[in-house]
């Protein structure tokens, strides 16, 4: 959890951050009682969490869905109210909604809830311990580490965010032939001067718009951390490889960031809520390489799959761990999976079900990260 989600925040999604992609608002609205049941302790909710449908984007493009689309989106939720933008003192939107959709702790709160279960568990874990390489050998597997060891498995989970240790074979052979990139982003930090006593979360859709959500790390009251992202200005780069994006991400310093990043994100937070500058106060950044599927829906949902007698979940929404889950106890039964071209996966799963949007490219680009980078 130091990856995207340790430095960007959580949010225990409702469906309206993705009005394109049905399945994956229905996978987040499916997901979302079973994670308030399994972790309520890990739950924080918001005193406001606003969707606001922007009119013109930072490339003064409209927005990608109507406002009669979206607001049928918001409604799609569960106690969604349409509120008056105004009364927020919002600008430039032609409405704004307000839901039930809170975030879940990160940092050392998380880390240790996790590390209780999986103590309770029976699980041993191997802090610091790299692995090198995957060996499929006489139906079993060898994770081989730096130190020259060996652990031998009847399978293997990899779980590394899509980051570490993924075969070449698969940019030429992912299921349905999804495409996948590495996102380069930066989150901006902020500190709020004048704090309630919940923390608030403020998103303008859909397109390349400004993105305000709380950073809960601990049990502060009243919440004073939050970070900023832009669907433009704070994204550095899109590579089709790792090692690119990496390279990419370590480029970055404080210099480059604040002029290219800040100062246009600011101006556009401020565009649309003129009283942010006020409020809050920048404090630093922090940057993350993030593997995404390039679909035209913007598909988030976790994909799960098998391939040579490895396990892989690729990422998406915290609640698709329920998915991961299911998903990953079908591979390792053996049951209710099909096969193609080497890769397995659950017939009841994601994998399956997103069968069309996956294979569904987006048009051309309207953002300035137009080429992928190699």
């Amino acid at each position: 959890m130091s990856g995207v989600s340790g430095d960007f925040g959580i949010r225990l999604h409702r469906g309206p951050h993705y009005p394109r992609s049905k399945i994956t608002r229905e996978d987040a609205q499916a997901c979302f009682s079973r994670f308030h049941e399994l972790y309520p302790n890990l739950i924080v909710d918001h005193e406001e969490a606003i969707y606001a449908h922007g009119i013109s984007d930072a490339l003064g493009q409209p927005s990608k869905v109507s406002t009669a689309a979206f607001r049928m989106v918001c409604h799609e939720t569960v106690r969604c109210q349409e509120v008056d933008p105004r009364a927020l003192g919002l600008k430039e939107v032609s409405a704004a909604f307000k839901l039930d959709e809170p975030s879940v702790a990160i940092g050392s709160k998380l880390r240790v809830a996790f590390a209780e279960r999986l103590a309770s568990s029976s699980v041993e874990i191997h802090l610091g311990c790299e692995v090198t390489s995957t060996v499929l050998e006489n139906a079993r597997i060898a994770l081989r580490t730096a130190t020259g060891a060996s652990f031998w498995f009847d399978k293997v989970v990899n779980a590394t965010g899509f980051q570490s240790m993924i075969p070449r074979a698969f940019e030429e052979n992912l299921p349905l032939h999804a495409e996948v990139y590495y996102q380069v982003n930066v989150g901006l930090h902020y500190v709020d001067r004048y704090p309630s006593g919940k923390p608030i979360s403020r998103i303008v859709m859909d397109g390349w718009f400004p993105c305000l959500m709380p950073l809960v790390t601990d049990d502060e009251r009243p919440q004073t951390k939050y970070v900023v992202t832009h669907g433009s200005h704070t994204i550095k780069a899109l590579c089709r490889r790792q090692e690119a994006a990496q390279e990419q991400l370590e480029s970055l310093t404080d210099e480059v960031v604040e002029s290219t990043m800040k100062i246009p994100a600011e101006k556009e937070m401020i565009r649309f809520w003129p009283g942010f500058g006020d409020r809050f106060e920048y404090v630093g950044w922090k940057g993350v390489s993030q593997a995404k599927l390039k679909t035209r829906s913007e598909f988030r949902n976790s994909l799960t799959f098998e391939h040579g007698g490895v396990i892989y979940v690729f990422p998406g929404k915290i609640s698709n761990v329920f998915d991961a889950e299911d998903e990953t106890k079908s591979l390792l039964a053996g049951i209710g999976c099909t096969e193609r071209s080497g890769i397995r996966y659950a017939l009841s799963g994601v994998l399956a079900k997103a069968s069309r949007e996956l294979q569904e490219r987006p048009r051309a680009a309207r953002s300035q990260h137009k080429r992928l980078k190699s």
